[in-house]
Order: structure tokens, then sequence, then C-alpha cells
């Protein structure tokens, strides 16, 4: 019933596949340092001396805490370096399914077939959806096995909300990404477009302690709606959660629509 769906998910399970296993082993080598910063007092204390600057661009002026395995966890996988990695892979998808294959010319020999242009749109976008849900579900399936193997006492359920929680904000961009390759037919721009949007953002959020004027306009970034749930210590934020659910479905409807006129000869 999808066939386009199913078609783009065979062609791209191999660059999946090595993003999973990547991720995997980011996790395993992340995780097998926690003994040695648990057994050492000097490390757990480490980030005490660290400039409030970087501590802002890092962990958004929170404090980071080695103390506990959710603290490290928060500050060497999810400040920063799991919902990168995760936007990465969703900017380079949105760019990939419709641009992509435009710029292949190959879209317009699908699209002569019997598919009209919003089914189209819609089943790319959906790709873009499954492959982060597949990539989250492999982050979390490892975060759960390597906590267990090197004893980092957080619940299945927080690392669930804190994967879950970066892949909204991945999804969110992998959203803006379809649109945008949808709307332009380039690739280039598409992902341009989104890894400016996703800076600026970022610095938004992260300057926002340091800068009381741009505090005032922090709530804007989908950064502050993901820095702000402390997923791994209190579970997935609902209110947070739906902003980036909602910006995600009005990123998602700008698909088709941006796609429906384009002349794509």
């Amino acid at each position: 019933m999808l066939p386009i769906l199913r078609r783009n998910l065979r062609d791209s399970r191999r660059a999946l596949g090595w993003w999973a296993l990547g991720l995997v082993g980011y996790v395993a080598l992340i995780t097998a340092v926690w003994p040695v910063v648990r057994d050492n007092p000097a490390l757990k204390t480490l980030h005490e001396t660290y400039p409030d600057a970087f501590k802002a661009f890092v962990s958004f002026g929170g404090e980071f805490d080695f103390s506990t395995a959710a603290g490290y966890l928060a500050a060497e996988l999810f400040s920063l370096v799991v919902p990168l990695l995760l936007l990465i892979a969703a900017i380079g998808a949105g760019a990939r399914v419709i641009a992509g294959e435009e710029e292949a010319h190959t879209l317009d020999l699908l699209l002569a077939n019997p598919v009209s242009r919003t089914r189209l749109a819609l089943e790319k976008l959906l790709v873009v959806v499954l492959e982060l849900v597949v990539l989250v579900a492999v982050l979390w399936l490892a975060l759960v096995i390597c906590s267990s193997v090197f004893d980092l006492a957080v619940s299945a359920a927080h690392l669930l909300a804190a994967v879950a929680s970066a892949g909204l904000i991945a999804l969110v961009f992998g959203a803006l990404a379809t649109a945008v390759g949808a709307a332009t037919g380039r690739r280039v721009i598409a992902i341009a477009v989104c890894a400016a949007l996703a800076l600026a953002s970022y610095l938004v959020n992260a300057l926002a302690p340091l800068v009381p004027a741009i505090d005032r306009i922090r709530w804007l970034s989908p950064w502050y709606h993901y820095a702000s749930s402390d997923a791994l210590r209190q579970g997935l934020d609902a209110g947070h959660a739906a902003v980036l659910v909602a910006v995600f479905v009005a990123a998602a409807c700008l698909v088709p629509v941006a796609f429906a006129r384009r002349d794509l000869a």
C-alpha cells in the first residue's frame, strides 16, 4: 500500500545501518568510561572548573553533574552529541527524499505513475520519520544494554524519555528540511537553511542565560523545549514535548503544500 515508502527505506538501509552502528559504538564508548569517572573523585568535580561561557554553550547554562550516572549521561551524551547526531541524520534524510531524487532526475519518472503529489510528499516525509524512529530505537536499546553492563543506574523509562526528546527535536528539523527541499528542489539549499536554523536556535538558547535581551525570546527555540525537559531524571515533560510535536506537525503540513504546484521540469 506504500510502495514509495518501501522503496526509499530499501534504498537507504545501508546508510541507516552505518548510522545505527556509529551510534551504538559511541554509546558503548561513553558508558564504558563511567566506572572510571564514578571511582575518581577528581573527575566528579572537574565540571566545577569549567567557565560559565563553556557551560552555557554545552549545557545551556546548567550545571554538569558527574556524581550521578544520569548527570554523566546528560553531560556526555544528551546535552549536545546525541541531538546533534540525530539532527544531522534527520536533515540529511529530509533533504534527500524529495530534493535529492529531483536532482537525480528520477522524481518526474516517479510522478508519471498514478500517484498524487500529496501522497508522494507524505510518503517521503514518512521515510524521514521512520528512519529516525529506527535510530532512536537502536540508541535506546544500546543505552539500556550498556547501562546494565557498566552499572549506570538509570531506568529504561528515563532513557527512553531522553532519546525520545532528542528524536523530537530532530524530527522538527527533518520535516523542515523536507519542506525546503520540496519547495526548492535543491538538496544543498535544504541542508544549508535547516543547518542555519538549527545553529541559530541553538545559540539563542545557549546565550539566553548570559544575555537578558535574548532570554525573552528563548521560548521560540526548539532547543529550549528540548533542554528544559530533564528527561533522564524526571522523565519526558509533556508540555515541552507537545510544543515540539506541534512544530513538527506544522512543518509536515508545509511539505505537500510546497510540493503541490512546482514545475519539476
